[in-house]
């Protein structure tokens, strides 16, 4: 039985362990915190075959450059001279065409179908309990020029193969009666589902133990020790840990981790707040509030998640309260909820996405170390690509031919 160590326990390193252990590989999830607070937990837990255009585009690097210093912006960049942050910059501009933008539809069009279809399976297998909603995603919108970019991406996904409607503001007021009468319109993107992200968490977490997975908590590594072309020793504060094979889903820590082995990704933390409020009006379905950039889940039983902020290169700690404020803002200014909603801080969440420099997530092997497996560079995507990209490692690791072409998520890009 092949032993295997994973480094980071986000989604994408627990259905990476789901996966592994189901081919009977004796698995090791080992994580820096205690697997209850993490990027994984407060994401707005939507699964998005729609989003078919790569963080790296023209209109995403407009948006950030004209942006970024202003308050009141959803997209701030940190300024510094870090060389690793630089060099993000720098490659995420270049990556930033429409020629890489036409390159990568039908790329992330197909990782996302195969883990919506997994989740599927898994739902129907009742291998995880958590709950599970069809019920699309609708782009709300309240400027001209808003709708416009709205309608020319809808046309993009159409054109991918996907199911979307237009949605006129009465449209809007069927399918959310309570929406107020200041949005405009939207486009409802009918192959996207949600989830609970919490749940689909702690599920994942149960199964794995219950299943014989060795989970380890509160444990930072230290180094990765090395014998020729193989690594063989994780030593970390708690010891130890021998394997066959090393996994690194580290998220935005993957990078630094990376360094050891000589490898390096080009990943930076995208810090984003949520909060959860008990709502007199009803929501019924996600939805992103364009103009803001704020995702929508409700969650049932009146709990809606609202979220947002996009802080490229903010790996500190430091709630930003402008930042949450500016989100409750924009919910208000769509749906009739309390008027100067306050979030106390004990309320925000906050977590660091690992956003890579083209919008490709990092899938694959090392060259110069063959047992060294990475998995990492999600962006907002981390729910939605998470078992597609489990199901990946699991097959490269096995030997097998993966369901899909690694070519696009190659480490060495």
């Amino acid at each position: 039985m092949s032993k295997i160590v994973i480094v980071g326990g986000g989604v994408v390193g627990l259905f990476t362990a789901f996966y592994l252990r189901k081919k009977g590989a004796e698995v090791t999830v080992i994580d820096r915190d205690d697997l209850t607070d993490g990027c994984s937990y407060g994401n707005a837990g939507l699964i998005v075959p729609s989003h078919v255009i790569p963080l790296a585009s023209p209109g995403m690097l407009h948006k950030g450059m004209k942006n970024m210093f202003r308050t009141s912006s959803p997209v701030a960049a940190r300024m510094s001279p870090d060389a690793d942050l630089i060099l993000w910059y720098l490659r995420f501009t270049g990556a930033a065409t429409d020629k890489h933008v036409q390159e990568s539809i039908p790329v992330l069009k197909e990782l996302s179908l195969l883990s919506k279809s997994l989740y599927g399976t898994i739902k129907e297998t009742g291998e995880l309990d958590f709950p599970l909603w069809h019920k699309g995603l609708l782009m709300l919108y309240q400027s001209q020029k808003t709708g416009d970019e709205l309608r020319e991406e809808a046309e993009i996904a159409r054109h991918a193969g996907l199911m979307v409607s237009e949605l006129s503001a009465s449209d809007i007021q069927k399918l959310e009666p309570d929406a107020l009468p200041t949005v405009s319109g939207g486009v409802h993107y009918h192959s996207d589902d949600h989830l609970n992200p919490s749940a689909l968490m702690k599920s994942l977490i149960a199964k794995l133990e219950q299943s014989g997975v060795t989970l380890v908590r509160n444990c930072a590594v230290e180094k990765i020790k090395t014998s020729g072309s193989k690594a063989i020793t994780l030593e970390t504060e708690k010891g130890p840990f021998g394997f066959d094979h090393l996994v690194i889903t580290a998220g935005m820590w993957s990078s630094k981790i990376l360094k050891q082995l000589q490898t390096r990704i080009a990943v930076q933390p995208g810090k984003g707040y949520s909060f959860k409020v008990k709502t007199s009006s009803t929501i019924h379905y996600p939805a992103l509030l364009s103009d803001a950039n704020v995702a929508v889940t409700p969650l049932g039983n009146g709990i809606t998640q609202f979220g947002g902020g996009m802080e490229l290169g903010y790996g500190d700690l430091k709630i930003r309260e402008q930042r949450v404020q500016n989100i409750a803002k924009a919910v208000g200014e769509f749906y009739p909820l309390e008027k100067g909603m306050q979030i106390e801080p004990g309320q925000i969440w906050q977590g660091h996405r690992p956003c890579s420099f083209d919008g490709l997530p990092f899938i694959g092997q090392i060259q110069a170390f063959p047992n060294v497996f990475v998995g990492t560079g999600h962006s907002m995507m981390g729910v939605t690509l998470a078992p597609a990209t489990g199901l990946l490692l699991t097959e490269l690791i096995s030997g097998e031919k993966t369901s899909l072409n690694l070519n696009p998520f190659r480490l060495d890009r």
